[in-house]
């Protein structure tokens, strides 16, 4: 019978520079490890990854925390690493979201709380929050959130709600099914011949 393999999540923080995706990556194949998600981005200057890899049976996390420690200490900017063991029920083998999740668009100025504030809306009608971004531009906040509503009690509530609750907040809201939100926004970009 073959052993289990460990499933690990990987934070990742780190000054932006070329080269941080190639060291990272190249630890995880140095200790036999296989990428399965990740998400990258730089947010003000800040390098910041978290990712889950499956690694053989005997690989642990205190093994992972000192290669990444390797990493660290030959890195030209500090590395900053996180590792938990994945929780095998937390672990969702679908890539897609579910038939439940909507796009939660909210606008509206800049100002301290405004992720808190929507997030209580959410809070409130049990809408579970999946992904998550947010951007200013010429003073206008956007928040763009993926959530799913298998919790709530009722999705004709929550849009009712979510209209007086853009009246008491001045913020402009829009829930749309997931599906409809990538059709209207996604980019098909022509092939090109190499």
């Amino acid at each position: 019978m073959r052993e289990k393999s460990n499933q690990y999540v990987i934070s990742i923080m780190s000054r932006d520079r070329v080269g941080i995706i190639f060291e990272v990556s190249s630890a995880i194949r140095d200790m036999g490890g296989n990428i399965a998600d990740v998400r990258q981005s730089v947010l003000c200057g800040y390098f910041t990854m978290i990712l889950l890899a499956e690694f053989p049976p005997g690989v642990t996390q205190r093994d992972l925390e000192r290669k990444f420690s390797e990493v660290d200490s030959r890195s030209e900017t500090a590395i900053d690493a996180v590792i938990k063991p994945a929780s095998a029920e937390a672990l969702n083998p679908q890539a897609a979201y579910p038939e439940t999740c909507y796009v939660l668009t909210a606008t509206g100025s800049d100002r301290i709380g405004f992720v808190a504030t929507v997030s209580s809306f959410c809070v409130r009608h049990n809408l579970n929050i999946l992904d998550l971004s947010t951007t200013v531009s010429d003073g206008e906040y956007v928040m763009i959130l993926v959530i799913d509503v298998t919790g709530c009690a009722s999705l004709k509530e929550v849009r009712s709600d979510l209209q007086q609750f853009a009246s008491q907040t001045g913020l402009k809201l829009v829930l749309q099914h997931y599906d409809i939100f990538r059709a209207v926004n996604e980019i098909n970009l022509p092939r090109l011949r190499i």
